[in-house]
């Protein structure tokens, strides 16, 4: 079992087919993981980016393809607002003071797969500012049953009213047949659901992926005290 962490989003390597992969990267940024997986999966990615700015700068690199879009539950139209001081990133939030706010087209997961007659999805990446809740709770058991892993970011250690809600989804996703393994600490910030109908779970993978949790965790809260530590100095 491989499991291995890219800019936070744990992935399953090993349960990712080796020949001609498929990737959604949800929330592409600037195409640093849509990059990754094309050059470490070998995949066909398709990478979607809601900030025209952060679009802009996505690699034009073979096996990548890029859209200005935001994925959102239903085709239609989303309104983004960038915020101030936060100039890598978007939030979905109309109500937070920004620099800009403008309507952006959206796209659901559905009608991205029709699209494109993707068959099968190995591996959905999704990091979408709070979108998240919205696009899963309007995810078909159907589409699901085309996915073979999902690492969502959510985004409830921003906001702790969302846990309710995410709790609920991903009791959905379970009985959908997917394995949910949260694998930060005090948060849903990564999410790893794998399909069992595609790949299956035994008893040492979930040790594998708890020894894995941990490990990850403490690495990542030195990180952060080692970040806090170097900007006081």
């Amino acid at each position: 079992m491989k499991l291995v962490e890219v800019l936070q989003h744990t992935i399953w390597v090993d349960a990712i087919r080796s020949s001609e992969p498929i990737v959604l990267d949800c929330g592409a940024n600037r195409g640093d993981f849509a990059r990754w997986a094309v050059d470490h999966l070998g995949a066909t990615v398709y990478a979607f980016e809601a900030d025209p700015i952060l679009a802009a700068t996505l690699p034009t690199v073979p096996r990548l393809h890029p859209y200005n879009v935001a994925i959102a539950g239903e085709d239609g139209t989303m309104q983004l607002t960038r915020a101030k001081n936060r100039c890598t990133s978007a939030c979905f939030n109309p109500q937070l003071e920004g620099t800009e706010t403008f309507t952006i087209a959206a796209r659901s997961l559905e009608s991205i797969r029709q699209e494109h007659g993707l068959a099968f999805i190995d591996l959905i990446k999704l990091d979408i500012e709070g979108a998240e809740i919205e696009v899963l709770e309007n995810i078909s058991a159907s589409f699901l049953a085309h996915v073979g892993q999902i690492s969502c970011e959510f985004h409830d250690f921003l906001d702790a009213t969302q846990r309710p809600i995410i709790r609920k989804l991903l009791q959905r996703l379970q009985q959908s047949g997917f394995v949910v393994m949260p694998i930060s600490f005090w948060s849903y910030g990564d999410v790893l659901l794998i399909n069992r109908r595609f790949q299956s779970v035994r008893r040492w993978d979930r040790v594998a992926i708890a020894t894995y949790k941990y490990r990850t965790g403490i690495q990542r809260i030195l990180s952060r005290s080692l970040s806090r530590v170097t900007r006081r100095g």
